[in-house]
């Protein structure tokens, strides 16, 4: 398979050659993958916590993010919209992707962490946020085109990926110290997607990318 290739030798530039029904038979089976680890990681790690060998990791959620999380069309449209661009983006390496990557990935972090807000709200501190995260994306991009420092492609791809997985701790008890050491245990999920999440977007573009991560996060969400 492609991508098991590419997760093992990344390479920035890939030809897309592929027909209409291999590049469905593609997405399928990277969906049936990512959401195959995803049901077996959650089965070993409720496995462990009920054996009290792992810590309890969920949280509780205001209403009004219940209502957010809870809304289909945030999580197979917007989230997957906010993530990639934050994430993936940047993956292939221009002035203008690397600026708006780390302006969605800093007011990304800002909002979960530091004013613990949803993304999506225009209230609390919605202008600090902003501003904050413009000056972040750039110092990046005067560090990118100054060539302060580099890396190269493969590690900014695994990069990529481990990063967009252990934000997803937001989505559990962080504050629980206990929690943070199994941190990468808990997101392996996530950062096993962002792997073939990288691919895809490499391969078929940044709205490919998009696609496939509204089905990983929709259509589990309409099933369950």
């Amino acid at each position: 398979m492609d991508a098991i290739k590419f997760i093992r030798i990344p390479k920035e530039e890939l030809s897309n050659e592929e027909t209409i029904y291999k590049t469905i038979l593609e997405f399928t089976l990277i969906f049936l993958i990512c959401f195959g680890l995803s049901v077996i990681s959650l089965f070993i790690t409720e496995f462990l916590r009920n054996l009290e060998l792992i810590p309890s990791y969920t949280r509780e959620w205001s209403d009004a993010t219940k209502q957010v999380r809870d809304n289909i069309i945030y999580a197979a449209v917007m989230f997957p919209i906010l993530e990639e661009i934050a994430f993936r983006l940047y993956l292939k390496r221009t002035v203008l992707n690397v600026f708006v990557s780390v302006l969605f990935m800093a007011y990304m972090i800002l909002s979960a962490f530091i004013f613990k807000t949803s993304h999506f709200s225009l209230e609390n501190y919605f202008l600090p946020r902003i501003l904050i995260s413009i000056s972040v994306a750039l110092i990046a991009l005067f560090i990118y085109k100054k060539r302060v420092f580099s890396l190269k492609f493969k590690h900014l791809y695994y990069l990529s990926a481990l990063l967009f997985g252990l934000v997803h701790i937001y989505n559990y008890d962080y504050t629980n110290p206990e929690v943070l050491i199994f941190v990468v245990a808990i997101c392996m999920p996530q950062i096993i997607s962002g792997l073939f999440l990288g691919y895809v977007r490499i391969k078929y573009g940044i709205i490919g990318a998009i696609i496939l991560h509204g089905l990983l996060n929709g259509l589990p969400s309409l099933i369950i």
